[in-house]
């Protein structure tokens, strides 16, 4: 599997958002538990490390992410694309249209990244802390993908000899009965991982903020940087939170808003006051080039309250809760590219 400096998990956690639509907010999972390497009172990104049986799960967590970044998500993309395909070929026999390719990359060969995610995704099941909300997921996971495999390949094999428009679909039947329920079972188990990894990756970020002010306190760039993107997931929480119990509205979001607002302006001030800080490698903290995306999701919540607040027809609200979503994962997405040094 590609390491990488940061993961983020970039398929999709259904998140009930009540009568109003079907969010999907990525989980923020970066892959480094350390600060950096600078022990700058300015910056707060000294070695500052979690306890070691927090950095053992962490250090778990990794091919688990990594598993569901390179493997699960575009799967997932590929079954919706197979059973819309499969639908319309069934509808209409002999048609020339193909079924979506399972493969995971086009450059691909003998799915060698889908047999090393179930190696690796077995890996992390052995290493510890035994955890069975990660274990047994992780489990089904790695099992149905081997098994999904040769399947997927007879498919594709299958629709791109066009064998369909000779058969009038005969073997198509039999193999989507075979793959519906590998389907099925593969990505209940990674819903279940995704929420998993999500409220444990979330747990050791809150204590890496704690590990960082008890270091440096809270006057750095480390510790507003984390803060303001904890906010924001607090934030996306809070608003599913109330999403699913029917309460979203343009009042109850409002302290949902003061809250991360209150850390991105202490956060904004802190950066405005020490505009020349620079990184060990001469770079400015990651903060400046993460505060408009910050600043981005300041104002889809205020767009969203407005909304709400209106009594705007559903679609608008949709809208506003499509493009939260959309800023906070690009929001994230940066945050996990951009290097700490």
């Amino acid at each position: 599997m590609k390491k990488l400096t940061s993961i983020v998990i970039l398929g999709a956690i259904g998140i009930a958002i009540g009568a109003y639509a079907s969010g999907q907010f990525n989980t923020w999972l970066p892959q480094e538990m350390k600060v950096g390497t600078s022990g700058s009172s300015l910056l707060g990104n000294g070695e500052v490390s979690l306890q070691k049986q927090d950095m053992q799960l962490a250090e778990k967590l990794q091919p688990v992410i990594a598993c569901l970044n390179d493997v699960a998500s575009p799967l997932s993309q590929h079954a919706q694309k197979y059973i819309k395909e499969y639908q319309n070929l069934v509808a209409t026999p002999g048609s020339t249209r193909i079924a979506a390719s399972f493969k995971i990359k086009v450059y691909e060969q003998n799915n060698s990244i889908s047999r090393e995610c179930i190696t690796q995704m077995r890996n992390a099941i052995a290493m510890p802390p035994a955890d069975a909300g990660l274990d047994k997921p992780g489990q089904v996971f790695a099992d149905t993908l081997e098994k999904l495999i040769p399947v997927m390949n007879e498919a594709d094999l299958y629709y791109s000899r066009k064998d369909n428009i000779d058969d009038q679909m005969k073997k198509g039947r039999e193999l989507d009965e075979q793959i519906m329920p590998l389907f099925i079972s593969f990505f209940d188990a990674e819903d279940t991982l995704r929420q998993t990894v999500s409220e444990r990756n979330h747990s050791l970020r809150e204590k890496q903020l704690v590990a960082i002010e008890e270091a440096y306190g809270t006057e750095n760039f480390a510790w507003h940087t984390l803060n303001v993107s904890l906010a924001a997931r607090r934030a996306v929480d809070a608003i599913s939170t109330l999403a699913e119990s029917e309460q979203l509205t343009g009042q109850s979001i409002e302290k949902i808003e003061q809250a991360y607002q209150a850390a991105f302006d202490k956060a904004d001030a802190f950066a405005k006051a020490h505009p020349d800080t620079k990184t060990q490698l001469g770079n400015a903290p990651k903060w400046f080039a993460l505060s408009s995306n910050f600043n981005t999701f300041l104002v889809g919540l205020k767009d969203l309250r407005r909304a709400l607040a209106s009594d705007a027809k559903q679609a608008n609200v949709e809208y506003q809760l499509s493009k939260l979503e959309n800023d906070y994962n690009s929001m994230i997405r940066n945050y996990n590219m951009l290097p700490d040094a």
